[in-house]
């Protein structure tokens, strides 16, 4: 499966597609605050914002990128389990500094 595949199964989903393991549901619990999102703040950005990057981890497992601001990026590892219907397991969430995913300018690249 490729990360074109997986981004076009994103924009077709609804929630009878998503499996929540309990790692993901209790990670998503102990690690709300302010920033990180609850479990349903997590489906809402799934079904309503378009990743800003994507990696794949293995045949089946992708790292999904959401922008939450100028300083954090909600990271959500999932696994694609089936096609038909698509079935989607959520594996895990975290937040991560945006700086980490963001290159600069090209004046700050080429040192104009």
């Amino acid at each position: 499966m490729d990360v074109d595949t997986v981004l076009g199964y994103l924009s077709k989903i609804d929630m009878s597609n998503l499996r929540v393991t309990h790692h993901f549901e209790t990670r998503a619990n102990e690690r709300k605050n302010d920033i990180h999102p609850d479990v349903n703040g997590i489906y809402d950005i799934i079904f309503n914002e378009k990743p800003v990057g994507i990696l794949k981890q293995n045949a089946d497992t992708f790292k999904l990128y959401y922008n939450l601001g100028e300083e954090h990026d909600l990271i959500i590892i999932i696994s694609v389990k089936n096609f038909n219907p698509i079935i989607i397991n959520l594996v895990t969430c975290f937040l991560v500094d945006s700086k980490k995913r963001r290159r600069g300018d090209a004046s700050e690249l080429t040192g104009e």
